[in-house]
């Protein structure tokens, strides 16, 4: 095969040139020859190719054939780059009201070698026993995450289409049972079952014919169905096998080529007519028996939702389509639907627990429910068989707008309602109140970060007065942000406490998500120690005691905070510390469900996250001792600009206080008590409210707000004082 080599960077004389190489050869051969011309050592060079408009790395140990075709035979020659870095990882402690829009919450890091990438080197290697032991690490440590086993590369390679091209059918067997998407498509467009099938691998064909979700008839933009590829390879009893269960011998590849056209084996040219004739007319017949249109309501839903929404869905197997409609009252008036999914974009369809089902494609997966069982068993069935019927029959070409365009400019609702207590207790839709962007005046800027802007607004028909949040959803989506953002309106809807900021409307436009929040103006507890160097004790002690009521609040409703610290506690009109920014809020958290993902900042981390071991509630208390430190002594403790010095002290470094500071016996004891290393010997909330640093606090008074707050330009005597006020 002739193949144009092109070189980059001024890597030779010429920029182009022809080489022949042998289409089997793998590139590691391709990389020594090319080498061998340029007088340099195979290993500082790297091939690169392109497969749908992206620009492809050539692997070392595979063959040529898998990257290049007749139709597209050009490669290009680069050195390799390696990045240093040479930059000290420095913590960022921001300041004012939002710096929560920048979310100084995750601490960076280079690119590890982690728990992923052991999944693909055991799928390589073959090695079943040494995945299961990862597997089951991740899933203790990080449960509530995305399973490992369904993560993909960049390239979009995922650890069954490893396990597929190097035949390791135990690993297959095992992915098959654990459900593993079975039809994903990579970026240089293979499938599981054309790697098993090309490479000629039978036991794990036959393995990964198991799968109840297998599209078996599923082609890619460059090849066609597993049929085609064995019969091309000469793989007479994979293709003995995929007939067997009903492989479509008319379907033609991107070539215009049946599978039987691609062959050149004699047997296989014999054995394809004969199962052609027993199975066409039953094939089709059995098809068209059940493949009728269905619809209904159902409900949608997923972690980019802050309401889940009613939705009519119509299938339409003939013209190959799943539209989305608003309501059935839209369809039944011929309104054109809200999007429209091709069924062969379809990569796996599945039941999802209790009443869900999941439906996933190779740009996103939706969620949806029903009422019944039954009928959501029924949603799945109907839909897997229009998609092998579509993948037969080649519908019609998308010219609709898909659920993926759609849900980009709805990630909350399509119509924002207030997510107030009265308006979310509502039954009738028209009951609440509808709000938007039209619905306010913006007064001023106050604030920006990261991913927006917050402004001072005022309310147009009420005059009121609120602090709007607005959030860029692309700027969001880039960083991986979005769902905390989500995450943060879900858990603050249903929060009423007078010690955390009230979310009173969440609405969104096709760029922006929008939060309406109650105005603290001063700021946050930050911007106090910024500008008076630390906090008086009295005054420490108000505030703190405000957030324990808050933090009390939350772990009633199994809601952990996870981010406790000055700049996240704002102080409003009146004075009083107001909890904010639930980004990192965590629900149904208890003792028997930590959850396990390294969030927070770093300087406030406890040693149990800092080890991986998960957060609970007690994190939270541990949260209160850094918090009070920070507000006494203008630092947190343990601080470093070197994180990896920083959590060295949290786990292992003595806990000191600054010896030309005042601070009392009792707030050191509370200090050390709530910091405690062992999660399970720190306090409850019910004993921190008893410790003597607030023993003349009436809890009670604190909650009704009848204390007098601090004021803001000074400290009090008379602090813990009842005032009518």
């Amino acid at each position: 095969m002739k193949i144009k080599v092109k070189f980059l960077n001024n890597l030779s004389k010429r920029n182009i040139l022809e080489l022949d190489f042998n289409p089997d050869h793998s590139v590691s051969q391709a990389k020594k020859t090319i080498a061998s011309l340029l007088g340099v050592p195979s290993k500082t060079i790297r091939l690169l190719t392109y497969r749908c408009g992206l620009q492809v790395l050539m692997s070392d140990s595979w063959p040529l054939r898998f990257f290049i075709s007749d139709d597209f035979s050009t490669i290009k020659v680069d050195k390799f780059k390696f990045a240093i870095e040479n930059t000290p990882r420095k913590l960022r402690r921001a300041s004012t009201y939002m710096d929560t829009l920048g979310r100084g919450n995750y601490f960076p890091t280079s690119r590890e070698y982690g728990p992923f990438d052991k999944v693909i080197d055991e799928c390589i290697l073959g090695n079943l026993t040494d995945l299961k032991k990862v597997v089951e690490i991740y899933e203790n440590e990080v449960p509530d995450d995305e399973d490992i086993l369904n993560q993909t590369q960049g390239c979009l390679w995922s650890p069954l289409h490893y396990a597929c091209y190097y035949g390791h059918s135990h690993i297959v067997e095992y992915l098959v049972s654990r459900n593993v998407n079975a039809n994903k498509v990579t970026i240089d467009e293979w499938t599981p079952l054309q790697l098993c099938c090309y490479q000629g691998n039978i036991d794990a064909v036959a393995e990964l014919l198991k799968h109840p979700n297998l599209q078996i008839n599923k082609m890619t933009k460059f090849r066609g169905t597993g049929l085609h590829l064995a019969c091309e390879r000469g793989f007479i009893d994979i293709v003995k096998m995929l007939l067997d269960k009903s492989a479509c011998m008319t379907l033609e590849d991107p070539k215009g080529k049946t599978p039987i056209e691609v062959s050149t084996e004699v047997e296989i040219l014999s054995i394809i007519p004969v199962y052609l004739g027993q199975e066409q007319l039953k094939k089709y017949t059995q098809i068209s028996d059940s493949l009728t249109c269905f619809c209904g309501e159902v409900w949608m839903t997923g972690s980019l939702f802050i309401h889940d929404k009613s939705v009519f869905l119509y299938m339409d197997p003939e013209k190959g389509t799943i539209d989305r409609h608003q309501n059935k009252e839209n369809y039944l008036d011929g309104v054109a639907p809200e999007s429209t999914l091709l069924l062969t974009d379809i990569q796996d369809i599945r039941l999802s627990g209790g009443n869900s089902f999941v439906i996933e494609t190779s740009k996103a997966s939706y969620k949806f429910y029903t009422k019944y069982a039954d009928l959501t068993k029924e949603w799945v069935n109907r839909i897997k068989q229009g998609v092998n019927y579509c993948l037969i029959t080649k519908p019609i070409e998308k010219t609709k707008k898909t659920f993926t365009e759609a849900i980009a400019n709805e990630i909350i609702e399509d119509e924002t309602v207030s997510t107030t207590a009265d308006a979310a207790n509502s039954v009738e839709a028209d009951e609440k109140e509808v709000v938007n962007f039209n619905s306010f005046s913006i007064l001023e800027e106050i604030g920006s970060g990261s991913f927006g802007i917050v402004y001072k607004v005022q309310k147009n028909n009420t005059d009121e007065i609120y602090a709007m949040k607005s959030l860029s959803k692309a700027t969001l989506q880039k960083a991986k942000q979005l769902k905390y953002a989500i995450s943060e309106c879900k858990i603050m809807k249903q929060l009423k406490h007078p010690f955390i900021v009230t979310l009173h409307y969440a609405f969104q436009t096709s760029k922006f998500l929008y939060l309406i929040l109650e105005l603290c103006p001063y700021g946050d507890l930050l911007g106090q120690i910024e500008s008076k160097g630390y906090l008086r004790e009295n005054d420490a002690k108000f505030y703190l005691a405000e957030i324990i009521l808050a933090l009390e609040y939350l772990h009633s409703l199994d809601i952990i905070y996870r981010d406790l610290k000055p700049a996240n506690i704002l102080i409003d009109q009146g004075g009083h510390a107001k909890l904010a920014d639930f980004g990192l809020a965590k629900e149904k958290v208890d003792k028997n469900n930590p959850a396990m993902t390294m969030a927070g900042s770093p300087a406030y981390l406890p040693p149990e996250i800092v080890s991986k071991k998960g957060a609970s509630k007690a994190s939270d208390i541990y949260g209160i001792g850094p918090l009070l430190y920070e507000l006494l002594t203008g630092t947190p403790p343990y601080y470093s600009t070197d994180i990896d010095v920083l959590f060295q002290n949290i786990k292992q470094g003595r806990l000191s206080f600054p010896p030309n500071m005042s601070i009392s016996a009792n707030a050191k004891d509370l200090i050390n008590l709530v910091m405690n290393r062992d999660p399970l010997k720190r306090p409850q909330i019910s004993q921190i409210k008893r410790h003597p640093f607030f023993r003349k606090l009436d809890w009670e008074a604190l909650l009704a707000k009848r204390i007098r707050s601090p004021k803001l330009g000074g400290s009090t005597d008379s602090l813990f004082l009842c005032d009518d006020n």
